[in-house]
């Protein structure tokens, strides 16, 4: 018998201790929370936004294969992002990445490994490491090496600053360019 009040003993020793350091209202430790804060809140597969301008037109398209929002941060890390420019005049720009980061706040773009920007009009594309796209103002900026390529030729620059909008591209310093001339 003895035995048997041991056990019932033990257990119920033990169902007090869980219940103490799992109970439901207690606080986290400060180690705890901040592991907690780092963690995603949301974890989207597939994803598409779509934004339009007053009157109704498409402005831009923003596309991923998954995006994880960080609320501490108000960031998301989009994987595969792909960014469509559309302006007034139907002239559109596209642009990918491997991994690109979304700042909710400031609406800001920047994509990283394999950068490719297209001008989807007459098929110029720009390839860098690292790109920020500002999505207010429709900007596109670089500071790390790019290479212009149209057909053969290709031009190369230390960075560059695009406006999406007014299809301007200004190199930044040390600009190189090879022509090739097309064939008829």
């Amino acid at each position: 018998m003895p035995r048997v009040y041991l056990q019932v003993l033990l257990a119920l020793a033990l169902l007090i201790a869980a219940s103490y350091y799992l109970a439901p209202g207690s606080e986290p430790s400060p180690e705890v929370s901040a592991r907690q804060k780092a963690l995603p809140k949301t974890y989207l597969i597939n994803v598409r936004s779509s934004n339009y301008d007053e009157a109704g037109a498409l402005t831009e398209v923003i596309q991923a294969d998954t995006a994880t929002y960080y609320p501490s941060q108000n960031k998301s890390l989009l994987e595969e992002p792909r960014l469509y420019s559309h302006n007034l005049d139907n002239d559109t720009w596209s642009a990918s990445a491997e991994i690109g980061h979304y700042e909710h706040g400031r609406e800001m773009l920047t994509f990283t490994n394999n950068v490719r920007l297209t001008n989807d009009t007459n098929q110029v594309h720009l390839t860098t490491e690292r790109m920020k796209i500002d999505l207010r103002k429709n900007m596109a900026t670089s500071d790390v090496p790019v290479t212009i390529t149209h057909g053969e030729s290709n031009t190369r620059a230390d960075g560059m600053v695009a406006n999406l909008d007014a299809q301007i591209l200004q190199l930044r310093p040390n600009v190189e360019s090879i022509y090739v001339q097309p064939t008829p």
